[in-house]
C-alpha cells in the first residue's frame, strides 16, 4: 500500500489525526494502554486491569480490524 492511500484510508478512518499527534517515545506499557483505550473507548483503569498478554492480544485484533478497514477502503478506490 502506498504511503498516500495509507493515509488516505487512516484519514477516513478518523485515525490519521491521532496517529500524527501520538506520543510513540511513551514506555511499552502507556503505548499498549493508550492505543486500546482510543480504539475501544476503555478506561486507563480498565486496561490496566488486563494482563500484559490480554493487552498484546488486544493490540493484536487492533492492528486486525485497522488492516481490513484499509483493504476495504482501498477496494472502494477501484
Amino acid at each position: 500500500m502506498t504511503a498516500a492511500l495509507r493515509a488516505s484510508a487512516l484519514h477516513l478512518c478518523g485515525l490519521l489525526p491521532a496517529l500524527l499527534s501520538f506520543d510513540w517515545s511513551l514506555d511499552p506499557v502507556r503505548r499498549e494502554v493508550a492505543v486500546i483505550a482510543y480504539h475501544f473507548h476503555w478506561s486507563r483503569a480498565e486496561c490496566m486491569d488486563l494482563s500484559r498478554r490480554e493487552r498484546a492480544a488486544w493490540i493484536e485484533e487492533i492492528k486486525r480490524i485497522n488492516k481490513d478497514i484499509a483493504r476495504s477502503v482501498k477496494g472502494r478506490k477501484r
